[in-house]
């Protein structure tokens, strides 16, 4: 408001400068024209006659009482257009002034702006860096998911493969080998493996080796017409009370099915970058609808990611 009210103030005076300059261009346009009838003798109504030279007077009030003012009598109107040129151009010199230190001082405001706006954000981005370090969870499953491509012309010939039995074999030699630090707690969990990771200094090693250990466990399982990949999802949670909800999330991204990528949502997204900014690149995966209720729409930007060397 303050800021405002001196802005307004500099506008006010430049406005009364703009029109005491206007009236002061037309008494010095008025007098020459003045000075031209009265040098060429040209009667002129009295009213006009006595504004006229209350005006010359005014102009000349510091010499009116001496011999010099009756002697230059005939060329005083031109002397009093003069007189307001030289006052316009003041006028306009205080105008230039008054514009430059407007122009300075509306820099300086929007300096102050700046450097106020600019510590507003820092303080709301340190505060919003403290709310994300508030959480402590990140909870991650991976479910291998098998298919048999059979065939009618050698169904007779081929091997059966029990596609639950080996997804579920591979899942648990996956659960028992990725043993990082970051690690708390590990088991299955809705036929996925599933990890606790408190440790998000290590979650990027933890990420590597389980897509590692992923690779050379599904490597060993592949034969011609059986096709064995991934789906894995992640999320972040505050505290152990959000545990089970969290699960059932995480399921909900499990079942979008999206094939061979470790998938995680915007929360994931924004802790990652704003704490370790290092860890991970992030590719759009699309929208999805992760509600619990099929009937409401809740659609969610999903992302997955790839480590950064």
């Amino acid at each position: 408001m303050f800021f405002r009210l001196i802005d307004k103030f500099f506008d006010k005076i430049k406005y009364l400068l703009i029109i005491i300059t206007f009236i002061l261009i037309l008494l010095a346009s008025y007098m020459f024209i003045y000075w031209l009838l009265f040098s060429a003798k040209v009667p002129l109504p009295e009213w006009l006659s006595v504004f006229s030279w209350g005006v010359i007077d005014m102009c000349a009030f510091g010499f009116k009482n001496t011999p010099l003012y009756k002697e230059i009598i005939p060329i005083l109107p031109v002397l009093a257009s003069g007189v307001f040129i030289i006052a316009t151009y003041l006028i306009n010199c205080l105008y230039s002034f008054l514009e430059s230190n407007h122009r300075k001082y509306q820099a300086c405001v929007e300096n102050y702006k700046e450097h106020l706006a600019s510590n507003i954000n820092k303080e709301l981005h340190n505060d919003f860096i403290k709310d994300l370090k508030r959480t402590a969870y990140m909870l991650v499953k991976i479910k291998i998911v098998v298919k048999y491509q059979k065939s009618y012309l050698t169904a007779m010939t081929d091997t059966p493969v029990d596609e639950n039995a080996l997804a579920k074999k591979i899942e648990n030699e996956i659960l028992a080998s990725v043993n990082s630090p970051a690690i708390q707690k590990k088991g299955m969990q809705n036929d996925t493996a599933t990890y606790l990771i408190t440790n998000f200094e290590q979650a990027h090693d933890f990420f590597v080796e389980l897509v590692n250990q992923s690779s050379r466990l599904i490597s060993k399982e592949i034969k011609p017409k059986v096709d064995i990949g991934f789906y894995c999802a992640a999320q972040l949670f505050n505290d152990l009370s959000e545990a089970s909800a969290t699960a059932s999330y995480v399921d909900r991204m499990i079942d979008m099915k999206i094939t061979n990528k470790i998938v995680v949502t915007p929360r994931f997204k924004v802790y990652f970058e704003n704490i370790f900014p290092d860890s991970f690149y992030f590719s759009v995966q699309g929208e999805y609808n992760l509600s619990e209720d099929p009937d409401l729409v809740k659609n969610v930007m999903i992302y997955s990611i790839k480590k950064k060397s």
